[in-house]
């Protein structure tokens, strides 16, 4: 009887190895990124096609290889990073498996071309499928170049499973931010399809934060550092710099990017009450802990870290960010914008002058002066907190949020405008400054914004002009609502378009203790009772409470 266990063939295992290790292009780039690290490089450029599933060039002018370190470094578990089981316990580099070109090179086609310093001659290697095809010696400049072409070609189930190249590319893009913030030495060049992504020469870490999210973040954080048993290092964003997810948090142990959900909770934790509800910080900390308090051997990509010490770590990292965080001024601190011109309505939209209420807390115009007819069947009693209006009608007492009536009455405008096609035309346009992964996040759907009355155009060096906006929007809310949209994830844009509209109309709306006239608690209230949907805001909060005589007599016991 034949057994039903059986050895699996040499190139079976390999490739079931290698989907351990590498699960995306994004995967390749991180291996190869940190051998050049490992290798003492000064400069590493990153060469991408159609989001690496075309083509991966790695290049670095680290220490390179002679032609024996050439080959041996295909085959699985060669390392130079340990020798015996005790140096597992006191790991000091990224790499230390021996797994990474291994099992880059058993579902993609690889080219290796390299020089140790010191010596004549290079070697080119040619793998494909794991299985060698060349050796041999060829001019190189000191370093290495690893060339991965066609990832997964011999794995299609891998292959079909792989999203769109914008989408994949952003991964990269990712990893490549990541190890720009930390590697502050190092010259870090990113090029897809030919263009210059990120290009970013040796720099302190502001300078990094700079150039990987924006000069207006990189001024907006501060320094922390803590020396002690644990020691970290790094910038955290003031306490009104902040964004709706977690993915700007940003931490390495040791040299390595980690994904902790202990350590970033230990850095928001530091926030104590300075936070807004649902807001996460911008942080880049660089933790330093013994290697022998810490296992890097849990997961095959080394994503993952244990550590011994974890309560030690929390106290410090809570502690400091609190005091670091006290100790500042953390007012904002806004720039005066310029005054632009009276926006131009272009598109399908009709000559006259429409005239649209809008709540200005500060300008009063003429109605707030002169008597105008009542709301017929309606009398504004007068606004109690300066947050509800009280209303009088024939059978009852409404109380109606100003705050949650405004945002409706301006969600109903935009879908009018949207299904109009109505846009402002900027005379003075928006210059919005992006880091990289913003930047190619907004430029990825700026066509897509256009049903929105949005006119977004690459403006050059990971900035954005925006030349048209929404009849609804103010100029100094534009950059406000473009960063709002990529919070949201504007990659999933079909899937968020009614956040978008609610997102955009909501913005502008007068605010709780916000106080207003008589005449303009009126037109609000008008403009309410004329929406298709009076009756809640686009989240779904109640506009108003209605108490009916009979209400009022069980609330005062005159009647059972």
């Amino acid at each position: 009887m034949e057994s039903r266990i059986r050895v699996l063939p040499r190139e079976l295992v390999e490739k079931i190895a290698a989907g351990e290790v590498v699960e995306r292009p994004a995967s390749v780039v991180k291996e190869l990124v940190e051998n050049s690290i490992d290798a003492g490089a000064s400069k590493i450029f990153v060469f991408v096609k159609k989001g690496g599933l075309e083509e991966i060039r790695v290049v670095d002018d680290g220490i390179g290889m002679n032609e024996e370190e050439a080959k041996l470094a295909f085959k699985r578990h060669a390392t130079s990073k340990i020798k015996d089981e005790d140096d597992l316990n006191r790991i000091t580099t990224l790499g230390f498996r021996g797994e990474a070109l291994p099992s880059i090179a058993a579902v993609s086609k690889v080219e290796m071309l390299t020089r140790k310093k010191g010596e004549i001659a290079g070697t080119r290697i040619v793998i494909e499928g794991g299985e060698l095809k060349k050796v041999e010696s060829s001019g190189a400049p000191p370093g290495t170049s690893i060339l991965v072409r066609d990832l997964f070609y011999n794995t299609p189930a891998r292959r079909k499973f792989m999203k769109d190249e914008r989408y994949e590319f952003g991964h990269i893009l990712g990893i490549m931010e990541k190890y720009t913030l930390a590697y502050e030495n190092i010259h870090f060049k990113l090029v897809h399809n030919g263009r210059v992504v990120i290009d970013s020469p040796p720099g302190d870490l502001r300078d990094r934060v700079a150039r990987i999210w924006g000069k207006d973040v990189a001024k907006d954080m501060v320094w922390v550092e803590h020396d002690g048993r644990v020691k970290f290092r790094g910038l955290i964003s003031k306490p009104y710099l902040t964004r709706k997810d977690k993915n700007k948090i940003v931490i390495f142990v040791n040299g390595r990017y980690v994904k902790n959900y202990a350590l970033s909770n230990f850095i928001i934790e530091g926030y104590g009450t300075l936070l807004f509800r649902d807001s996460y910080p911008y942080a880049v900390l660089m933790l330093q802990v013994p290697p022998e308090e810490m296992d890097v051997n849990v997961h095959p990509a080394k994503y993952i870290v244990k550590f011994h010490n974890e309560g030690e770590i929390r106290k410090a990292i809570k502690d400091e960010i609190w005091n670091t965080l006290t100790s500042k001024d953390n007012i904002p601190q806004k720039s005066m914008e310029k005054k632009s011109e009276r926006p131009v309505l272009v598109g399908d939209v009709k000559k006259e002058r429409q005239v649209v209420f809008e709540v200005e807390k500060k300008k009063k115009s003429l109605f707030d002066y002169i008597s105008r007819s009542r709301l017929p069947g309606y009398e504004v009693l007068g606004q109690f907190d300066d947050t509800y209006i009280v209303v009088k009608s024939k059978d009852s007492l409404i109380i109606v949020d100003q705050h949650a009536a405004h945002e409706r009455i301006r969600y109903e405008r935009f879908l009018r405008e949207m299904k109009d096609k109505k846009i402002q035309e900027l005379i003075d346009p928006v210059i919005i400054e992006l880091g990289a992964r913003d930047y190619e996040d907004i430029m990825a759907v700026k066509d897509q914004l256009r049903e929105f009355s949005l006119i977004i155009e690459d403006f050059g060096n990971g900035s954005v002009v925006v030349r048209g906006i929404p009849p609804i929007l103010k100029r100094s809310e534009v950059e406000d609502i473009i960063r709002g949209i990529i919070d949201l994830g504007p990659k999933l844009i079909e899937k968020k378009r009614d956040e978008i509209i609610k997102l955009i109309s909501c913005k502008g709306a007068i605010k709780a203790h916000d106080k207003l006239s008589i005449y303009e608690m009126e037109d609000l209230i008008g403009q309410l009772l004329k929406c298709e949907n009076p009756y809640t805001c686009p989240h779904g909060r109640p506009t108003m409470i209605r108490f009916t005589p009979q209400d009022l007599e069980k609330m005062f016991k005159r009647k059972e």
